[in-house]
């Protein structure tokens, strides 16, 4: 019973460390896996990237459902999908989904 108590504990402690607020603010750059550097900026609460080429590789990634959301786009194969991002300190997680496969990447704020 004790080690089923610790493992719901931790798994709280967890979840409020993760925890995504309606603050979260992921204007700024932010590098790449591949060491590219997009600009993410904010308007009006929702906030969308752009590669170096001026090209949007985030689009609407709003505050919904306790989650931000938004559509991520791989310019080099011209797939979109949609996204999940979380702030994890300096490093940024993009989750992007097509269809039942997903990706997970990290970028670096610069």
């Amino acid at each position: 019973m004790k080690k089923v108590l610790c493992c719901l504990i931790a798994m709280f402690i967890t979840a409020i460390g993760f925890a995504q607020s309606a603050n979260d603010n992921f204007a700024g750059k932010w590098k790449t896996e591949d060491g590219v550097i997009i600009t993410i900026s904010n308007n009006s609460g929702k906030f969308s990237g752009v590669d170096p080429k001026g090209r949007p590789t985030l689009y609407n990634v709003r505050f919904e459902k306790n989650e931000w959301k938004g559509t991520a786009e791989n310019h080099e194969t011209g797939q979109k999908g949609n996204c999940e991002i979380y702030l994890e300190g300096k490093k940024l997680k993009i989750v992007a989904h097509k269809g039942i496969f997903s990706k997970t990447m990290y970028w670096v704020k610069q």
